[in-house]
């Protein structure tokens, strides 16, 4: 019985210790997210669709949404806000008049020289920066952990996405 217990407190330590962790991890996502909306006036799917679009010179939304881990509805509405500010424009392709490409404008290439970098690609970056194993095994994990908490199916937006 002994063991069991102990087994309980160490357990009931390391779920105390992720729950820290995970606190830690969307406090500082939220607090940069927060920090460049009120400076930018960019959200961070906003400012990340813009560094992806930098990164490429010129993408379609389908290629934008894969880059961004979204689906392409979510990434629709960024766009149209992005373009409304005149940040990014769209364009039909000249090698397929059917396709309809996306890229920075002045303004948009202006105001990324003073932009800092997107807290979530920071995120990404951090994991591919990890072993295989390390990402394989915290992926796994994660996707218990939804199960477990009946969210597994949920719509998952981006990080303080706008609505």
């Amino acid at each position: 019985m002994q063991i069991n217990e102990t087994q309980s407190q160490e357990k009931h330590r390391h779920a105390e210790e992720v729950m820290q962790s995970l606190r830690r991890v969307v406090k500082a996502l939220h607090e940069y997210s927060t920090s460049v909306e009120k400076q930018f006036g960019l959200t961070g799917p906003q400012l990340w669709a813009l560094w992806e679009l930098n990164r490429a010179g010129h993408l379609s939304l389908k290629a934008l949404s894969a880059r961004m881990h979204l689906d392409p509805s979510t990434v629709t509405g960024v766009v149209d806000r992005l373009q409304k500010r005149r940040l990014l424009v769209r364009a039909t392709d000249p090698k397929d008049r059917r396709r309809v490409v996306l890229s920075l404008t002045a303004e948009g290439i202006h105001l990324l020289k003073e932009a800092p970098h997107p807290a979530q690609g920071q995120l990404l970056y951090a994991l591919h920066g990890m072993d295989l194993e390390e990402v394989e095994q915290l992926n796994q994990t994660l996707k218990h952990l939804a199960s477990v908490m009946e969210v597994g199916s949920a719509e998952a937006r981006f990080f303080f996405a706008e609505g």
